[in-house]
Formats: structure tokens, C-alpha cells, sequence
């Protein structure tokens, strides 16, 4: 899979930009604020059909314009053209070879894509539901069904919250309501537990063996999944927990509470992690991302690497390098202040990057 064109209209910054893309080495040079990692987020926005950072839309489009629009051209079997359009008052629309897609989640999955950014230390220092967001990322694109399976749940559960919320305002519970909720939460729970039980299981060694070639020590790194589902089943959980449910307006327990717990020779972590040790750590899970992405489709997802040598010291980053030029990967697009240390970097590996200096 290869990204050959890529084209933005009122994305961002960008108001009008086009790239044609040559090889797999592929840098955006040029100073803080020209718009480098919107680039980079626009490609997101192709694979995944929203932007790795705004979760808002209409914050996406260049001041006081209607619309944005994302255009790519892909090859991968023969060339494809791939378009997310979002205007104002009609929403979002997203087409495959000018196919416009009946819903978003049929496209995720035919362009893995990882990420890696330096506002991914939100994973280690903020709440669950970061690390929630991690692994489902990572699921939505191999396997459709637990993605259904995730949007299922989503609704099922934002329903539940606002009738327990009414329940609780009113002082009075419609009994046969609350166990029609509840079905329709229990239904997909078992599922979506049974493949985030079975990822970790899986994903655990390559992430233990990047982390090891990064740092070339023997450091104990552990990546541990925790739920209330280990305890019992959804519809137990729920049984349980009803008064409690009902007292707060709110779904106490369930599968929106698992988390990840991540360890360094034993300890959190959060706590005992120095600054470069968090470093190493997300960039080991973000390489097993990329390795159980090429196993579980096929295909090797694009690598997108976000300021990374301003975040890493000199010898993580030429390994980071060493490391992501091999074969194994496939295109990788990156960020750089400095166009010589691109240079200088990809001339040691004995590698050229085909670089663009963005400018105001």
C-alpha cells in the first residue's frame, strides 16, 4: 500500500496543497506553525475517516470556509482514489474510488495507519478511557464485527446512562425499560471482552521485543489488562450493581471501565517512569501496533512519526530510525524543524528521504 497524492482544501491551515509521493521516506520540513502535522493528520483523516486530534469537525476547516476536503490516491491491487468531505450544514461524506460509503465504519480497515505523536503520553499519565481508546483503535481495524460490536455498546450505554439519570430525577423506575437496556448492553460486552483479552495476549511479545531493541537492556516492561468483566459476566455486573446504577444515574461498572495497566520492573509506570523511559515505552507499543496491524491485514500500515527527533534523545531517535527504514515497514511520513537533520539522519542509515519544506 502506497499513498502516491495527496490533496487538501480548507483542511486546517492548508487551503490548497497538494503532495505527489515518490517513495517511502517521506518528510515535511519547516518551522512550528506552517502546518506539518496537519499533513500528517490529514492522512489520518483518509484511513480513519476522522482526525487523530479534533474530535470536533467543524474545527477542522480553514477559518470561515463551508467545507474541508481530504483527496488521496492510493495504490494498492491497482489505483484507488480515496475522499473524506465534510461541509458545515451537510455533514461528513466519504468515498472510495467516487463510491460514497453508506456508514464511515465500512471503510476502517482498508488503510492501517499508526500514529505516533507527542500528545500520546496522554496514554500513560491520563484517565482509562485513553487506553480504552488504544486498544480499539487497534481492534477497529482488524476485525469489523468487534467494531460493530463497540458502536453497539456506545449507544447502548449512552442510552442507559440518560434513562438511569431520568429515573433518578423522578424517583420512579419503569423496570421492564431498564431490562430492555440492559439486553441490548449485554449483547455485545462478551465479544468486544473476549478480543481485548485475546489482543493483549497477542500483542504482547512484539511489544516487549521492541522495547527491547530500542533500549538494548533487559528492562522488564509488562502491559496488563484489567476489567470487570474477569469478576462476571455484563448481565451479572449489571444485576448487581442496579441500586448503585440507580442512586448515581450512571453505568458503574462494565466493559467502559477497562483499563491498562503499564509497568516498568514491576512498578508503574506513571510513578517511576523517567522521562525517556515513557518515551520508549509508547514508541515500543506503537512498532507492536504496526506489527499486529501487517499481521491481522496484510497490509503494512502507514507510519506516521510526529516531531519525533525534537522528543527523543539523539540515540532513541537513530534507533527509532535504524529500526522503522528496514523493509519490514512500509511508508512512513515524518515531521522535522530542521531539514539537514533529516538529511544528515536518513544519510547515516544510508537511506534518502524525500523531503517537502512547508512554509507560511
Amino acid at each position: 500500500m502506497q499513498l502516491i497524492q495527496l490533496r487538501l482544501l480548507s483542511f486546517k491551515n492548508h487551503r490548497d496543497h497538494r503532495f505527489d509521493f515518490q517513495g517511502d521516506l517521506i518528510a515535511f520540513c519547516g518551522k512550528n506553525g506552517v502546518g506539518k502535522t496537519n499533513v500528517l493528520d490529514a492522512i489520518h483523516t483518509l484511513c480513519m475517516c476522522k482526525s487523530y486530534f479534533q474530535s470536533i469537525e467543524a474545527n477542522t476547516i480553514y477559518h470561515g470556509d463551508p467545507y474541508y476536503s481530504v483527496f488521496g490516491k492510493l495504490e494498492k491491487d491497482g489505483q484507488h482514489e480515496v475522499a473524506c468531505l465534510y461541509d458545515r450544514l451537510k455533514g461528513k461524506t466519504f468515498q472510495f474510488d467516487k463510491n460514497p460509503y453508506a456508514r464511515l465504519a465500512e471503510h476502517i480497515g482498508k488503510m492501517p495507519v499508526v500514529f505516533i505523536a507527542p500528545g500520546d503520553i496522554r496514554l500513560i499519565h491520563e484517565g482509562s478511557e485513553e487506553r480504552r481508546r488504544f486498544m480499539d483503535m487497534i481492534l477497529s481495524q482488524t476485525d469489523s464485527r468487534y467494531l460493530n460490536d463497540l458502536l453497539r455498546y456506545q449507544k447502548a450505554l449512552d442510552q442507559r446512562n440518560k434513562q438511569l439519570k431520568i429515573f433518578n430525577e423522578k424517583g420512579y423506575v419503569d423496570t421492564l425499560l431498564l431490562e430492555s437496556l440492559n439486553a441490548q448492553l449485554i449483547a455485545p460486552a462478551a465479544y468486544l471482552y473476549e478480543q481485548r483479552k485475546a489482543f493483549i495476549s497477542s500483542f504482547l511479545p512484539a511489544f516487549q521485543e521492541h522495547h527491547a531493541v530500542l533500549t538494548q537492556e533487559e528492562e522488564e516492561v509488562g502491559l496488563n489488562y484489567e476489567s470487570d468483566l474477569e469478576t462476571g459476566d455484563m448481565a451479572t455486573l449489571l444485576m448487581e450493581n442496579n441500586n448503585a446504577d440507580l442512586d448515581l444515574g450512571r453505568t458503574t461498572r462494565g466493559l467502559h471501565k477497562d483499563d491498562l495497566l503499564f509497568s516498568l520492573k514491576g512498578f508503574p509506570l506513571k510513578k517511576f517512569g523517567s522521562q525517556g523511559q515513557i518515551k520508549t515505552y509508547l514508541i515500543a507499543l506503537k512498532l507492536a501496533q504496526f506489527d499486529y496491524l501487517k499481521e491481522k491485514t496484510g497490509i503494512k500500515p502507514f507510519l506516521l512519526l510526529d516531531d519525533i527527533f525534537e522528543k527523543l534523545d539523539e540515540y532513541r531517535a537513530e534507533r527509532l530510525i535504524q529500526m522503522v527504514a528496514q523493509d519490514h515497514f512500509g511508508q512512513i511520513f515524518l515531521t522535522d524543524t530542521h531539514k539537514q537533520r533529516v538529511e544528515s539522519i536518513f544519510s547515516e542509515i544510508g537511506r534518502k528521504a524525500e523531503i517537502f519544506v512547508l512554509e507560511t
